[in-house]
């Protein structure tokens, strides 16, 4: 990473760059049935812009995260069971350390020509209209206790192309060793009279239903669509993504709803559907693996996400949001407090609470803190 340094110093010594970013601090801690651990972060996120002609843009950021208190987790002690099976091998102990690292989450150029933009290099990438789920983002994973946190940069090229005054085709290809395994994905974006909507096509080299156990790989063509837009002062949008091979249909879909009521308060609900997961009472190993991996958007099939927020000061909002399993009935309740404590210094407070049995997906988890300072510059 020094070279890294080495090399990005000079472009920020000689030519205009725009440099900001933030400073974030978190602290944890998390009840479980019989152990309680603490852990966090200190990171500093370093963004750098410039425009080196009038249609060229080139962004990178450089991120610094120090982690602190328990740094290796074994992650058996959030599955319902004391061991699995890994190539035939029975295994009780699963764990990989947090280390501290520097590292590019994006650098990327991105053209604006005649015709198209085009951008390239490592780029965020965010697809669909769900706020929970997303299941056109077949590039991405949400975390459920904080969906709207900032995403991994993803490498690929990107093509967004007008088409006269009708709407926008966008394709993204994400390159892999060959050309089976790279993702892509082609996007049509257009609008009908108040709502916005997209059609879908893409390729990938996915996780398919499998006879002999829990999945397999196959390369798997998709199709879907999307939209979002208002009635009757209600919002809506949904989302689907599916397969087209007859034999292995499998896909998922999203739908919700959204409303602010006269006196600010914001109330929102979203129903998740993957046929990928797994079934009540035929949970295996593997399908924690693959969902704790991201390879899967969801352990089991149907699930929901609510939120209410309200601004109870200028300063303060507080939110109260609930997201549960309805297939084993396992659900996390957690209220938090924002704070905007000084021009660019924000305050964040969230506590937990599970409900559910405790061989279910939240029910063995208990109570969480989380406290997060942020302050931007």
């Amino acid at each position: 990473m020094i070279y890294l340094i080495i090399f990005l110093f000079p472009i920020i010594a000689f030519t205009q760059v725009d440099i900001f970013g933030y400073y974030e601090a978190e602290y944890d801690h998390i009840q479980l049935a019989d152990k309680s651990y603490n852990f966090g972060y200190n990171k500093l996120r370093l963004d750098l812009e410039s425009r080196p002609g009038e249609n060229v843009k080139i962004g990178a950021n450089i991120n610094f995260l120090l982690f602190n208190g328990k740094t290796e987790f074994n992650i058996f002690d959030f599955l319902p069971m004391d061991s699995g099976e890994i190539n035939g091998e029975t295994i009780s102990s699963l764990s990989e350390p947090l280390l501290d690292e520097m590292y590019l989450d994006n650098i990327y150029l991105r053209t604006s020509l005649q015709l198209f933009d085009f951008t390239i290099g490592k780029q965020p990438i965010s697809l669909g209209t769900g706020y929970a789920w997303n299941p056109l983002d077949i590039f991405n994973q949400k975390d459920l206790i904080d969906p709207t946190y900032e995403q991994a940069g993803i490498n690929a090229l990107r093509m967004e192309i007008p088409i006269m005054n009708w709407g926008t085709l966008d394709i993204i290809i994400e390159p892999d060793s060959t050309w089976d395994m790279s993702s892509k994905l082609i996007q049509l974006k257009s609008s009908l009279s108040s709502f916005d909507f997209s059609l879908n096509g893409g390729n990938q080299y996915h996780l398919i239903p499998s006879r002999e156990s829990s999945y397999a790989y196959d390369d798997v063509f998709f199709g879907g669509g999307s939209f979002v837009g208002e009635f009757w002062e209600f919002g809506l949008w949904g989302e689907t993504l599916w397969s087209l091979d007859a034999d292995n249909n499998f896909g998922e879909v999203v739908f919700g709803m959204d409303h602010t009521f006269n006196n600010g308060f914001y109330l929102m609900a979203e129903y998740f559907h993957n046929s990928l997961g797994a079934e009540k009472n035929k949970v295996t190993f593997d399908h924690y693996l693959y969902n704790f991996s991201g390879e899967t958007h969801s352990l089991m099939q149907n699930y929901f996400f609510a939120m209410g927020m309200y601004n109870l000061t200028d300063y303060i909002s507080g939110s109260l949001f609930i997201y549960g399993n309805l297939d084993d009935q396992s659900f996390i309740l957690a209220p938090q407090l924002n704070w905007d404590a000084f021009e660019d210094v924000t305050l964040g407070a969230l506590v937990s609470q599970s409900f559910g049995e405790n061989d279910s997906e939240f029910g063995i988890q208990d109570l969480a803190l989380r406290f997060r300072l942020r302050t931007y510059f």
